[in-house]
């Protein structure tokens, strides 16, 4: 059985949460800050302005930890990303899914990236400062 820390379990539920649906890095990564944000784990993923808003770079090394582990797996998009999911291994792992999760992966997985980025800097500016995309230009999209 693989020892996963706090942090790795609700990456892991996320993926599982809503029905397994596939999510982007972007998605993840911002579904895990709105997480810290409003249920404050107290020990989590410390998230930083970057070029797109909240990130973690914790998080990638978490997501490459768990597919090694074989618990998530990735399908490559059209695009430079790859889309992660919980496989059944990981599934075994996950005992319940926190509904702040499944309430966060279902607003994620409904919107744009833009939609998502907005949503972001409106609600934390402060987390878009380094950001390419500042808000003027959102609010022109």
């Amino acid at each position: 059985m693989v020892n996963l820390n706090s942090k790795q379990k609700v990456l892991l539920s996320l993926l599982k949460a809503c029905n397994k649906r596939a999510m982007s890095p972007i998605q993840i990564m911002k579904a895990l800050f709105l997480y810290s944000q409003e249920k404050h784990p107290r020990e989590f993923y410390k998230f930083k302005p970057y070029l797109y808003g909240p990130c973690s770079f914790e998080v990638y090394h978490d997501l490459r930890t768990l597919l090694n582990e074989g618990l998530i797996s990735s399908t490559p998009s059209l695009y430079s990303w790859d889309f992660y999911s919980i496989t059944s291994q990981g599934e075994e792992i996950v005992e319940k899914v926190d509904k702040k999760l499944e309430e966060i992966k279902k607003f994620f997985i409904s919107r744009s990236f833009i939609e998502l980025l907005k949503e972001i800097y409106s609600k934390y500016p402060e987390f878009a400062k380094n950001s390419i995309i500042n808000n003027e230009v959102l609010e022109k999209l």
